[in-house]
């Protein structure tokens, strides 16, 4: 392997195609965990924020934070919330151009697998008898 960044990279991404799918999925999920983590410190250096301060204005330990910063810790989305909020941000969904196709022809939301437990009174009736006529 090189010394150089990029080549490692290359070299890293180039194993992950040898050793299959499972592990380009692994190397994805990484690289999303990590740009997280990057973004979370940028944000926090442009606020002249140290993680204690971070730590105080969140509610957030401040070793869940640094635990968090350095890829050790998978944080909840309250938590992630909860520093982004302190920092001025907000978690948004980008569009990546990838759509995932899953066998056995798509998903199912909740509501369509239990109507009567969303419903209430008359509504929940109804939805119970539609549910046992299927």
């Amino acid at each position: 392997m090189s010394t150089d960044f990029s080549q490692l990279i290359a070299d890293i991404e180039q194993e992950a195609r040898d050793e299959g799918p499972q592990a380009v999925r692994e190397l994805e999920q990484f690289r999303e965990e990590f740009s997280l983590a990057s973004q979370l410190i940028e944000s926090r250096r442009e606020g002249r924020l140290s993680q204690r301060d971070l730590a105080k204005l969140s509610g957030v330990p401040q070793s869940e934070i640094s635990r968090i910063e350095t890829g050790t810790s998978n944080p909840t989305y309250a938590t992630i919330t909860a520093l982004l909020r302190s920092l001025g941000k907000r978690i948004q969904l980008v569009d990546d151009g990838k759509i995932v196709a899953r066998r056995g022809g798509g998903c199912r939301s909740r509501s369509a697998k239990r109507p009567a437990k969303l419903a209430s009174g008359p509504a929940k009736q109804t939805a119970k008898k539609a549910a046992t006529k299927g």
